[in-house]
Order: structure tokens, then sequence, then C-alpha cells
């Protein structure tokens, strides 16, 4: 058995090695199993016990906004066209600033304006995710209510103010525009959550509490630990150089933050993320 060859074309291979040589080929662990052994978190772990589940009365999805509001749709009041009111898009959120069901949601960075096609990209990407009786999503900003003029394409300078074009709503930095619950962990929703966040007109960010709340806690931090004493509030509210009369009312109140996108302080937490405005200036 020793000198016994196969007398194929290949030459004085033994009996007991090509035994072996076919067991080695054929009959080790398979790939899968080998890549399961070696993974990660091949001990896995019940998530943590699910808070604020319980499902809106109506429906899990987003609601349809209509495309002009009700109160102007009968025909019977003329609606009023209003100026540009940009300032309802300046300064920071106070009071829509947090997470009321403590899970996921999408909050602006920069101030800016929600139009109805926005709304639609909320509902329908947020739509596709959601499922009955497991998760569900609202709103946290109002239906389009501002009206936005416009003169058209192509029209001569002149002839009064424009026609209603459409309808918006206005956002300020830190303003939280929708939220996800349920039954759902954060590592399955913040794919497809920042997808959508990338499609607004504004720079968005997803986010979870925790994330929320660190955000929160590093920009305080950041704030007390800082050793320059001189600021642009702490210039402002001292009248250095009489600058008081050469800044406007916008500065004056939110003290440059949140005014000029052309500035390092136009985003929110941009002390945090060390984000900075791309353009040249």
């Amino acid at each position: 058995m020793q000198g016994l060859t196969t007398g194929c074309g290949l030459a004085n291979l033994t009996l007991p090695s090509l035994c072996q040589t076919y067991r080695l080929l054929h009959c080790t662990q398979p790939v899968a199993a080998r890549k399961w052994k070696y993974h990660p978190e091949r001990d896995l772990t019940p998530p943590e016990q699910f808070t604020n589940t319980n499902q809106p009365p109506d429906r899990h999805r987003l609601p349809i906004f209509p495309r002009t509001p009700n109160i102007w749709v009968s025909g019977g009041i003329k609606p009023p066209r209003q100026t540009k009111e940009l300032w309802r898009m300046m300064g920071e959120e106070k009071v829509h600033n947090d997470l009321q069901l403590e899970q996921y949601g999408i909050v602006a960075l920069t101030g800016g304006m929600l139009k109805h096609k926005h709304f639609e990209v909320l509902r329908m990407g947020v739509g596709r995710h959601v499922k009955p009786n497991e998760s569900f999503s609202m709103y946290r900003v109002d239906a389009p209510y501002k009206p936005i003029t416009d003169h058209g394409f192509g029209k001569r300078m002149g002839g009064g103010k424009g026609t209603i074009d459409g309808y918006g709503t206005p956002v300020r930095a830190g303003r939280v525009i929708l939220e996800v619950g349920g039954k759902l962990v954060w590592k399955e929703v913040r794919p497809w959550l920042h997808t959508i966040a990338q499609k607004m007109p504004f720079e968005c960010i997803a986010v979870n509490m925790e994330m929320l709340r660190k955000l929160k806690e590093e920009e305080a931090r950041l704030l007390v630990t800082n050793k320059n004493p001189i600021s642009f509030e702490w210039l402002v509210r001292n009248n250095m150089l009489n600058c008081q009369s050469k800044l406007s009312e916008y500065d004056q109140r939110w003290f440059g933050k949140f005014v000029y996108k052309d500035r390092e302080l136009n985003k929110k937490w941009q002390l945090v993320t060390k984000a900075k405005y791309k353009g040249g200036n």
C-alpha cells in the first residue's frame, strides 16, 4: 500500500497522501462558520427595553399636508401676500429643541424654509420604513402656512408685488423637524434617517436622545472652560468702541450667531463639530 500509485496524470501520489489531499479540499469547515466564529458580536445580547411605543390613535405614518392652507382653499377670502420676513429663519430655536419621545429624530443645524415638496420627501422617505404596530413617526413643525410670492421666469421688472407661488414653513437652527418612535434600535434607523436628513434644503442631522444630550453637554463644557473672556457677545454687551451704533438689531439680539451664512457661528453645535463655511469668505 505504501508504493501504490494512482496511475493517472498525478505522478507518484500514494493512497494516504491522496486521501489527505481530498479531505483538505472538501471536508474543511464552512467559510461562513469560520467568519461567525470570529465575529465581534457573536454573543448577541437583546436590546434594551423600548419606551414610548404607544401607537398614535389615527395612523403610524406621517400625514399628508395640503399644498395650500385649508382656510384659503374655499376661495371666500383672498389670501394675503406678505414680506419675506427672513428674521423667522434667523436665531436659535428655544422651544422645540428636544425629543419628546426620547428616541430618534432629525434636527436642523441652520435656518431655512420647508416647502410642500420637502414635506413630501419626508413623508415618503419615512413611510417606507415604519411598520404598523411596531414603529411610527410624527412631525414637530407646522404645515406650510407662510405665502411665498414670485414674479415667474422671464417677466419684466416692476408690476407690484408678485403672485403667491406656494407656501412654506420657516425653521430656525436647533429645531426638531420630525421624530421616529416605536420598537426600533438606532443601528437600523440611522442609515435611512441620515439619508432623509441629507435631502433637506438646509443642513440637518439625524440624532438619538443620547447623541443630543452629549452635544448639549459638550457645548456647555466648552463655553465654561473657555479661557478667553473676550468674545463677540462680550464686545456687543459692553458697547466697546460704540459698536452698537454700527451693528444691526439681529447682531444685538443673537450676537452674530445663526444670522450670516458666511460666518463660523452659523451652525448649531459648531464648537463641538468644528464645521466651517465652505465658501470663499
